[in-house]
This record gives C-alpha cells, structure tokens and sequence, in this order.
C-alpha cells in the first residue's frame, strides 16, 4: 500500500523596497488598505525626548457594542457615520474557523463610476458565515475559498444605488436581517473624521449596551542593545545578500517587539540553547519602543507614518498587527485563520523617505 501527502500549506513574507518620493510608492495604500488593527509598535533607535513624546500622544477611542445587523441599514447610520467619514466594526467571536464573523470595512478610494459621478468605494458589510447561518440568512454569496463549502462569504455594498430605502436590493437585505440574522452581535466600532482624523464619538441606542474604550498607549526603553547597522538594506543591487539581509534584520525587528534576551548586549546565551545572533555589523546602544493597543484605525497608522517620515529620526520601525480572525485583510480580500491567520506589516523608514516593507500573512490569505 502507498499513499502520498500534499504540500503543506505555507505562511508567506512579502518584502519590498521603494521611498515615499515615488510616484509609485505603495505605502498609503498598505496602510490604508489593511482596516482592522489590534496592536500598533514604533520602535526609535535612540532615546527620546519628552518633547517628541509628546507628538506620538494621542487619545483614541472605539465601542464595543451590541449591534444587530438591520442597524448598519438605517439611513442615519449611513449619512452620518459612512458617508461623513470613515467607520469600521468588527464582531466578536469564537474564531473565524468555527463561527460567524461580521465587519464593515472603511477600504478604497474616490472612483467615478458609469455616470461619472464620483463615488467613494467604502461601507462594504462582510458576512463570513457558516454553513448553517447561511442557508438560514436566504441572501446570495460566494463559497469560502478556505471553507471546503462549509462557510460562505456575503457582502453588502451599504453604498451601492439599490441600497436605498423601498428599492428590491435594500428591501431583500432588510428582511433577511430583520427576520433571519436577528440576534445582535458583539462589535468593535470605531468612528474618524475625515479632516482631521480623529476619533469621533457615536451614537448608539440605549440596548445595544455601548462601551467607550480607548486605545492603551505604553512607552518602554530598552538599555544596551544590539543594533545592526541597517543602512545594509538600503541597497538591492546585490540581490541574493540583500534578501538574505533583509530576512535577518526581519527577524531582530521581531525580537526586540519581543523584548527578547538575545538581542541585549549582556546577553551569552549557552549556543546548546540558542546559535542566534544579532545581524551584522551592529553596534551597541539604547532604544525605544512605543506600543498602542486595541481597536486601531488605519487612519491613525497613517498619520503615524507621516510624523515618523517628517522627524529628525536616524530611522524607525512601524509593525501592524491585523486581527487573526479578520474576515478580510488587505483590499477586502478574504482572510481565514487556519494555523496561524498572521496578517500583519512593517515599514523600516529612513529620514530620505526610503523604506523597506515586510508583509506577512498566513496561508489562508487571498490577497496573496
């Protein structure tokens, strides 16, 4: 008897070089096209001031809530909240494998559409549901492409022409949420301006149980470590070194998120243990790590961005992490969780505007 096994299913990293100068920068389109944020990092390679603490404080905010489906279709909370500015939610479960996972995303940009009326291609509602809810629901959708046709993927344009109030588009969605998906589910929702980008307060019905929470913000130094000399990277023109570099200082950038015992100088680690060291060259110094944690726009990773790139900084580290049991993760591409669900990017910025771009994701990722 003989039998064969299939490849295994492989988590992927993605990296890139390019400098925010160009034309063809993809940087606002990373950071814009990725909605749901658990956990933001800045990592500075020196000190810093309290002066300069100062610009990376900023008060952000979101709900968790209660929130039945048929509330995303009510005209106020579409002309207030998606049209005005820029509103994210993201429900709450046991994981995206085993139940049914609801958002709305606030992805895309102004496109004209067939009458040349400028259109923004945001508010899109996706249901990412079990087999089960999904013959219940009676609205059309899409196979899961990681589901093996036990989940189905259903999206409702809340922008979109027949979504208006007595039209056969909106009515059809409205009953099936008024009559079928009827229990609420447990979201987190964020609200920001459009200028300036802030967080913005909503409000909600007195039964869906709101609760303001904010993001939580931690500052840590991080004394006598060893930092690789990362200008390395830079250059591509030697391809294989630059890849195999690149890799290397991928990893570091994770241990010190780690605040991880190899990367301090003091450390001699018995190699039975451990053969890692750090990239070279390196040199030995102090650093600095700010962390933010909750439920992030990417309007406020943006902005991040954008300070970062205009400080007299020697260079930084911007890391993402995406929430693993997103339904979507860049460009409303589907996502699933499988071993890992890792949908997560780092910027390594230098002052000049260059940078190198690392995206990881795990293997049942689309947009891959």
């Amino acid at each position: 008897m003989s039998f064969s096994l299939s490849e295994p299913v492989k988590s992927k990293l993605y990296v890139s070089r390019s400098t925010i100068k160009s034309s063809n920068s993809r940087h606002e389109k990373i950071i814009t096209g990725h909605p749901f944020n658990h956990h933001l990092e800045l990592f500075i390679p020196a000190p810093i001031s309290s002066q300069q603490l100062k610009q990376f404080s900023k008060e952000i905010f979101y709900y968790k809530a209660d929130i039945p489906l048929s509330y995303f279709l009510e005209r106020s909370f579409v002309q207030n909240y998606v049209r005005s500015g820029r509103v994210i939610a993201l429900s709450l479960s046991e994981g995206i494998d085993i139940s049914d996972i609801i958002s709305l995303d606030d992805t895309g940009n102004y496109r004209w559409n067939v009458l040349r009326v400028m259109k923004r291609d945001v508010g899109t509602l996706t249901l990412n549901l079990t087999k089960d809810t999904y013959e219940q629901l009676g609205l059309t959708g899409n196979p899961s492409k990681f589901g093996s046709k036990q989940r189905f993927v259903v999206k409702v344009d809340l922008l979109e022409k027949s979504m208006i109030p007595g039209k056969k588009g909106f009515e059809r969605v409205k009953w099936c949420f008024n009559n079928s998906l009827t229990d609420p589910f447990s979201f987190l929702i964020s609200f920001t301006n459009l200028d300036p980008r802030e967080s913005q307060e909503i409000n909600f019905p007195s039964t869906f149980n709101a609760k303001k929470l904010m993001v939580d913000q931690k500052i840590e130094t991080l004394n006598d470590i060893i930092t690789p000399e990362v200008d390395i990277i830079k250059d591509t023109t030697q391809e294989k070194q630059w890849r195999s570099d690149v890799v290397e200082i991928y990893d570091w950038i994770g241990l010190v998120s780690l605040k991880a015992q190899r990367v301090f100088s003091h450390d001699h680690v018995d190699p039975y243990i451990s053969v890692y060291s750090s990239p070279e060259p390196n040199k030995s110094g102090d650093g600095t790590i700010l962390r933010w944690t909750g439920f992030i726009p990417s309007t406020e990773v943006l902005s991040l961005f954008k300070l970062v790139s205009e400080l007299d900084l020697p260079w930084a580290v911007i890391s993402v992490f995406g929430f693993r049991d997103s339904p979507i993760s860049w460009d409303k591409q589907e996502h699933g969780h499988f071993m890992s669900g890792e949908n997560n990017y780092s910027f390594l910025i230098w002052p000049d505007g260059t940078y190198v771009l690392y995206q990881a994701l795990g293997a049942h990722d689309n947009y891959s």
